[in-house]
């Protein structure tokens, strides 16, 4: 039945509402699209779907400003402000739906405005929260503003003041802190405040109330230093926070120490006294100082002790020893775990000081520190000792190869060397025979090479056999220089013999000693020749020589060319001569030992501090530029009045430089008799290289002056690196000496 108009208007009512309850989208899609959501004035709000820069999702744009959240509370920090919100917004406004997070700015006004530049932290929730921000000390001021999704900044809250806390209060106290509440490292000083520049051992003198111990100015090369009265006769001790040990512990103990000049005492020492768990000392390991000197000079102890079974703590001290008088400083206290690889039998030990090696039964094999003797052992894989150097530098070896110098005594051994005979330096054996009669041949040519600074002897031993006795034998010797000798030669040596026997051989022999100098320097064909005149008529001579008696001519360097000395005497002369009271010359080589030495600040006054001891160069603004000067006794002039100086050398043994690679030393001389309290000395110089524990002996002729020099200096007037060094002066091992070679 066909369907009337009224139903079918019922039906279509039914789907269009029906169409309009259904979702609007449920089959719709954004096809690389962007849906933009407007407000009710049209502005636009949010983005939906595809973003301008390819990324897909919702972008709110264009939100409303939120409100301010409430101020902050600022509180103290150890040099920090603790800056906190409380969740809440001004006027009791209910947090945004489009909350981001809240700013913290800070600044040094209290009018800033917030911008890129003082933003130092956020909180992102709208719950509130806390940020910890690290600041200078001084007083500083924090505002907040809230930030929307869109971007929208509220207006920023009153600024609030704020000022971070330094170390000194109720948690962090002076004092508070002690060794034994630290964890400190084996490398590490247990010692606070060990050269006594931060108060530290002022609080603790007030503190445990140490009227005799203060802090003063005039350290070891440092500002300040603990002095301890020693006045009353008893022991005093200046002690340090105790610190956690254990029994079998080593420990490496230093300190530099001076005594004032009216100190009367019986020592010196820097200890640990070793204690339980209870608090009982069980003992106490002292490094002490040997024989201490009232000379207010800067000395140096070191040592080390072993904590003994049941030790839980030690306590340091810094004490003196029956004192009655004057005072005893204190400066650079030291006292380090030492690393050990055992406690007792073979073990090695790694100390401030160095290295040391021990064997099975516990002997020390290898000492490399400093302070403190050195000794080195090496080994075979057998256990065989092939090496050795002990504490005094004694060394030896199975066998020894040396590419550079080798020196003895401060000579290089070449130098030694060159002293002594070189020997033969020419020879020829002949068994050829030559006759001659009544005229003048050659018979033996032999060249050699003249050094001038060399003494030479030429001889010619042979034998003459005449035909009938008489008469006479006549040797020459002639030098043809650098052309073929003959007999217009000169004659440098001649020798006369009588032929007293008949056809019998006579033994004869030709002797010149002369210098290189004096025979002039290059070669020298020598020529012997010979002849026989005054004999029988029809007499000739041979020069023979065979297997068993050969003929020998030989030149031999005999040394060193030495001065000409001694002189006519002609006493019995005619006319009665008599000796003449003056002695001839002669040549003397003389070594002279320091008589006085010193170092000085800054090229000026005497310094104490170094004692005897020779520095030269630039190390600290404590001491600036140090110069040295050493004096030798008033012999020296005594002995040098009216003779001729061939040569001076002076000794000086240098034990260190600032390079590992050694330095260069800057030697002058001057004319101070006993040391002076300013330094000063002449003007000429020589620089020599020098290693590090060298000695050697340096030719100074060309500064000495035999009626004005007393002594050397050392004297580089420079603060480069390569001129600081020191050498041994008066009292040491290897003193300065000096060596003239004169004739009188």
């Amino acid at each position: 039945m066909s369907e009337d108009i009224g139903s079918r208007i019922a039906r279509l009512e039914t789907q269009v509402a029906t169409a309009l309850r259904a979702p609007k989208l449920s089959n719709a899609s954004l096809e690389d699209a962007t849906l933009q959501v407007y407000d009710d004035k049209g502005s636009l709000r949010a983005l939906v779907g595809q973003q301008p820069d390819g990324t897909s999702g919702v972008t709110v744009v264009n939100g409303p400003t939120p409100p301010s959240p409430t101020p902050p509370t600022v509180a103290a920090a150890m040099g920090s402000l603790v800056i906190s919100w409380d969740g809440r917004f001004q006027g009791g406004a209910v947090s945004p739906l489009d909350f981001a997070r809240v700013e913290v700015h800070v600044a040094p006004t209290k009018t800033f405005e917030p911008d890129a530049t003082t933003l130092r932290g956020t909180v992102e929730t709208a719950q509130g929260g806390s940020v910890t921000v690290p600041l200078g000390y001084q007083q500083w001021w924090v505002r907040l503003r809230a930030r929307s999704l869109s971007g929208a900044a509220s207006p920023a809250t009153a600024a609030v003041a704020g000022e971070p806390r330094q170390t000194g209060t109720a948690d962090i106290a002076a004092g508070s802190i002690t060794a034994d509440k630290l964890s400190i490292g084996s490398a590490g000083n247990l010692l606070a405040d060990p050269g006594f520049e931060t108060g530290g051992a002022e609080s603790r003198i007030a503190t445990l109330g140490l009227p005799w111990a203060r802090v003063e100015t005039g350290g070891h090369d440092s500002d300040r230093c603990l002095t301890i009265g020693t006045t009353g006769g008893s022991d005093r001790w200046f002690p340090y926070d105790p610190f956690p040990v254990l029994g079998g512990d080593l420990y490496w103990l230093a300190v530099h120490y001076r005594c004032s000049k009216n100190w009367a005492g019986t020592g010196v020492s820097i200890s640990l006294v070793w204690k339980d768990a209870t608090g009982k000392i069980l003992d106490t390991g002292t490094v002490a100082a040997p024989q201490p000197q009232a000379d207010s000079g800067w000395r140096r102890i070191t040592g080390k002790c072993r904590a003994p079974e049941g030790a839980v703590r030690a306590e340091a001290r810094l004490e003196t020893a029956g004192g009655t008088a004057g005072s005893v400083s204190f400066d650079n206290a030291e006292c380090r775990s030492i690393m050990t690889s055992a406690v007792t039998g073979e073990r090695a030990e790694i100390a401030p000081d160095g290295v040391r090696l021990y064997d099975g039964q516990g002997e020390q094999v290898i000492s490399l520190v400093t302070g403190a003797p050195n000794y080195l052992s090496l080994t075979s894989h057998d256990g065989t000792s092939v090496a050795s150097i002990a504490e005094d530098g004694a060394a030896g070896f199975q066998s020894l190869a040396v590419a550079g110098n080798l020196t003895w005594r401060g000579d290089n051994l070449e130098t030694i060397l060159d002293r002594l005979p070189r020997g033969v330096i020419a020879y020829n054996r002949q068994t050829a025979q030559v006759t001659t009669t009544a005229t003048e041949v050659g018979w033996v040519e032999l060249p050699f090479e003249a050094d001038p600074t060399r003494m030479y002897r030429i001889v010619l031993d042979a034998h003459a056999m005449p035909s009938v006795a008489g008469g006479e034998l006549r040797l020459r010797l002639r030098d043809g220089g650098t052309k073929a000798p003959d007999l217009n030669s000169p004659v440098i040596q001649s020798a006369v013999y009588q032929l007293a026997r008949n056809t019998s051989w006579q033994r004869c022999r030709l002797e010149l000693v002369r210098s290189g100098e004096a025979l002039g320097a290059g070669l020298h064909r020598l020529l012997f020749t010979y002849d026989n005149k005054e004999g029988p008529s029809g007499q000739y001579v041979r020069m023979i020589g065979g297997e068993s008696n050969p003929a020998v001519l030989y030149v031999e360097d005999i040394g060193p060319k030495i001065p000409e000395t001694g002189g006519l005497n002609a006493v019995g002369g005619s006319g009665g001569t008599k000796p003449d009271p003056k002695p001839v010359p002669q040549q003397y080589t003389k070594t002279y030992q320091t008589a006085w030495s010193g170092s000085y600040d800054r090229r000026s006054s005497y310094s104490s501090f170094y004692g005897d001891k020779l520095m030269q160069g630039y190390y600290s603004e404590n001491h600036g530029t140090l110069a040295a000067l050493a004096g030798f006794p008033a012999d020296v002039a005594k002995d040098l009045s009216g003779a001729t100086i061939q040569r001076v050398e002076v000794y000086l043994y240098f034990d260190h430089w600032y390079s590992s690679s050694g330095g260069t030393a800057v030697l002058k001389t001057h004319g101070h008799s006993s040391r002076p309290s300013s330094f000063a000395s002449n003007s000429a110089s020589k620089t020599v290289s020098w290693g590090r524990n060298e000695g050697k002996w340096v030719d100074i002729t060309g500064l000495f002056d035999p009626a004005k020099t007393r002594g050397i200096a050392l004297d580089p007037n420079s603060t480069s690196d390569t001129y600081y060094g020191r050498a041994h002066g008066v009292g040491q091992a290897n003193p300065p000496q000096l060596k003239i070679t004169y004739t009188r």
